[in-house]
């Protein structure tokens, strides 16, 4: 069998001219994942993994685009890990693609899908999946009583998410920022989960049901790590969820994240993730099955999305960037 190339990298980690700062605990996310990820890949026989650390000594030169696209050149197959904020991971997974390379990932449309919160709802609530309802700023909210959410619409996990006591509060405080785009959400009390799903044409296999630990400090939202397969218990309440978004995004391949809360109504859609998530991290440990290679083997024509040989799912803490 041909060796297949891989070529692995973090965006947040890379350095990349003229993006974002990535702060801290972006980084440390992306360190993390892109081991886990990394570890996995060389786990599998026939695969050939190629980094950007090889490529910063090659005499091409260290700026991220350079090397970016050596690396895609030497590589069958990319898998990027970056944020979906401000069209990064959609940009990047179009060149991989422009160069004709396969993209270990979402397609480049359902990226930005998924990448405005509130064009998901949207899209989610029209295939009758339950949502978070989500509000722009210039739309009017239903006099529902109570605390509410306000979150940049492209943002990821709690970035910038903070909380309010009342409608009114929130909609001074998204005001006050007109110049960003964000989004309002009506709170939901509830356990905060999510689903590492295996995507291909419309359909998923669910990888592990997580608890997230989230606290709230000084009104903004804090993660404080995830418990995979924390929520396993409730695994089958939770498969259906899982199929729907893929159903309804089938532009979703290989590895994505379902953010849900547990309310009393039952599950409710905060998040789409057209990526890999922190859970990744721990999934290997905590099913005994390989993630890097159940994607892989979505390359194959005609093999069902499934996850042979799994293990009673063990669960596995994986901490969150704690500022020292």
């Amino acid at each position: 069998m041909a060796t297949l190339k891989v070529f692995a990298f973090d965006h947040a980690c890379a350095g990349a001219a003229g993006a974002t700062r990535p702060s801290a605990a972006q980084r440390f996310d992306g360190e993390l994942m892109l081991r886990a990820l990394c570890a996995d890949l060389r786990r599998l026989p026939g695969v050939e993994l190629v980094t950007l650390d090889e490529a910063a000594a090659r005499p091409a030169g260290g700026a991220f685009d350079r090397c970016f696209t050596d690396c895609v050149l030497a590589a069958d197959a990319v898998w990027p890990l970056a944020p979906v904020g401000s069209g990064v991971l959609e940009r990047l997974s179009g060149e991989v693609l422009r160069h004709g390379r396969i993209l270990l990932g979402s397609t480049p449309a359902a990226v930005r899908l998924a990448g405005s919160k509130r064009a998901a709802c949207h899209a989610l609530l029209g295939a009758g999946i339950p949502t978070v309802a989500t509000f722009g700023q210039g739309d009017t909210l239903p006099a529902t009583p109570g605390a509410w959410v306000v979150k940049p619409d492209d943002g990821a996990g709690c970035l910038d998410t903070r909380l309010f006591h009342d409608r009114g509060a929130a909609q001074l405080a998204a005001a006050a920022h007109a110049g960003r785009e964000l989004v309002l959400q009506p709170f939901v009390a509830g356990r905060v989960g999510s689903l590492s799903l295996l995507c291909r044409d419309g359909m998923a296999s669910v990888l592990a049901c997580n608890e997230q630990r989230m606290a709230v400090h000084d009104n903004h939202f804090r993660f404080l790590g995830v418990t995979v397969n924390g929520l396993a218990g409730i695994a089958p309440r939770l498969e259906a969820l899982g199929m729907a978004v893929a159903a309804a995004l089938p532009g979703l391949w290989g590895y994505a994240g379902v953010d849900f809360i547990l309310a009393d109504s039952g599950p409710l859609v905060l998040d789409v993730n057209p990526r890999l998530t922190i859970s990744y991290a721990g999934l290997h440990a905590s099913t005994g099955i390989n993630p890097a290679g159940a994607v892989l083997a979505l390359l194959q024509p005609g093999m069902p999305i499934s996850t042979p040989g799994r293990m009673p799912a063990c669960i596995v803490d994986v901490p969150a960037f704690a500022p020292g």
